[in-house]
């Protein structure tokens, strides 16, 4: 994902380097913008429209923190703006929903408090929060507006300056960080005043804001497009599993031969582990019809209920349950769902164990065997990493080397599969998934090779969504 936060700020960074525009001639000096700003503020003073306050001090070498471009001039903040802070004003006047009656906005240290019945500013104007945890935060209010005491108004001089450019740099400068540090960090506009800023003549101030607009215009599509996509993430990675079980995410190659000869494979290891007592013998579901087909596939592909090229079997509890724990180092893992890591794809050890003599009445499973949760949230696939015994709730899917391993994982873990299990679930207040319904579910089964293929195409695509995630 790209941190358009970040990317946000880095912009700011830039401009107020004056490294997002050019400089050029016809703008004239920041030098000789200044001079302008306090001819205006002593004839302001001595109209009697602003009070002559304490020459602010001459900026340091050591104060100035970064190189600007020659027109520029650093100044204090105070230098190039009047800073006065809003009246106090009732909570109770302050209402959440605007109205015919209340209909000023009202501003505090946080940006917009409510409406009210009466202003005390007018016109566009930064806003600095000078209260609570957000103090130091820039907001921006135009036309007649109230601004509480917990926000300070930044007056420009006759258009001196440019408002949006004002907020956007002061946005830089971190002023939180001037915050007394008690209980309720504020801001002093005294010290705000002392504060140093870089000044751009006033043309090319208005420059640096079109491009830091146009820039977060296409930031903001970004958020946009990224918020769609982290709530489309999971939808869009279930339709990537559909296009790969679908194969329609790889080649179908001659020397794979076909999923019929891969079947006669299926059966023959079957059979070897019928012979050694490995597993049990059991009947053949009947071939899917078209009607149980639910998608087209490759002409080397074919279907087959999952119970016909795996072997299937419910787990078994020994009971009651609590006589057969066991804190024995020798005792047989007991494999229980809470055992899972949620979202995890292995199971790697057990929190219990039972006595060996438990595993009569229970089900052994080996490493690379597969447990799919028959009851509650079921449907959900594991690959146990480790020998143990399941209880019911578990049903045992064995591979009979007619699936790489991890096809079967994403096989198992599709949209596509789980929709068939929901449909066969059955159960009132809990849905129980039973072993012929699972064994019955009608899969695609590509040649082995392609199947290999087919992982590796999709934990690449995965692999680069999770990373952008």
């Amino acid at each position: 994902m790209i941190d358009t936060q970040a990317l946000r700020q880095k912009v700011l960074e830039l401009a107020i380097r004056g490294k997002l525009t050019e400089q050029l001639p016809e703008d004239g000096t920041a030098e000789e913008l200044y001079a302008k700003i306090q001819e205006e503020k002593q004839t302001l003073i001595k109209e009697g429209k602003i009070k002559k306050e304490k020459p602010l001090p001459p900026i340091a070498e050591d104060e100035i923190p970064f190189a600007v471009p020659q027109n520029w001039k650093w100044v204090r903040i105070g230098s190039v703006f009047t800073l006065k802070a809003g009246k106090n004003i009732a909570a109770s006047l302050i209402h959440d929903i605007e109205s015919e009656d209340y209909c000023y906005p009202c501003f505090g240290g946080n940006g917009l408090r409510g409406y009210v019945n009466q202003t005390n500013v007018s016109g566009l104007h930064a806003l600095i929060g000078r209260q609570g945890a957000l103090c130091g935060n820039i907001n921006f209010a135009d036309g007649d507006f109230y601004a509480t005491e917990h926000a300070i108004v930044v007056n420009e001089y006759s258009e001196k300056t440019d408002t949006k450019w004002s907020g956007l740099t002061l946005k830089t400068l971190n002023l939180n960080q001037y915050a007394t540090s008690v209980a309720q960090p504020g801001l002093a506009v005294n010290k705000i005043e002392k504060v140093v800023m870089p000044l751009p003549p006033l043309a090319e101030q208005k420059r640096i804001v079109e491009k830091i607009e146009s820039i977060f215009v296409v930031l903001d599509k970004i958020d946009l497009l990224q918020s769609e996509y982290v709530n489309n993430l999971s939808a869009l990675k279930t339709k990537i599993i559909e296009a790969g079980i679908q194969g329609k995410l790889t080649e179908q190659l001659p020397e794979d031969g076909t999923a019929e000869e891969l079947f006669e494979k299926i059966q023959e290891e079957r059979k070897r582990q019928i012979e050694i007592g490995i597993i049990k013998r059991v009947d053949l579901l009947p071939e899917l019809v078209d009607s149980e087909m639910a998608f087209q596939v490759p002409d080397s592909w074919k279907w087959f209920p999952l119970g016909n090229i795996s072997y299937i079997v419910r787990g078994g509890s020994p009971r009651p349950i609590k006589q057969y724990i066991t804190a024995d180092e020798n005792g047989v893992n007991w494999i229980k769902i809470g055992d899972v890591e949620k979202g995890g794809k292995y199971i790697y050890a057990t929190e219990e164990k039972i006595r060996p003599e438990g595993e009569k009445k229970s089900r052994r499973v080996y490493p690379g065997d597969f447990l799919l949760t028959n009851s509650m949230s079921f449907g959900r696939p594991y690959i146990t990493k480790i020998e143990g015994c399941i209880h019911d709730g578990w049903l045992l899917i064995r591979n009979l080397d007619g699936f790489d391993i991890d096809y079967l994982y994403y096989l198992l873990s599709s949209q596509f599969l789980f929709n068939q299990f929901s449909d066969k679930a059955s159960g009132s207040t809990v849905t129980n998934l039973n072993i012929d319904k699972v064994k019955s579910a009608a899969i695609p089964l590509p040649p082995l090779a392609e199947q290999k293929r087919i992982v590796a195409k999709l934990d690449a695509v995965l692999s680069i969504l999770d990373a952008r995630r």
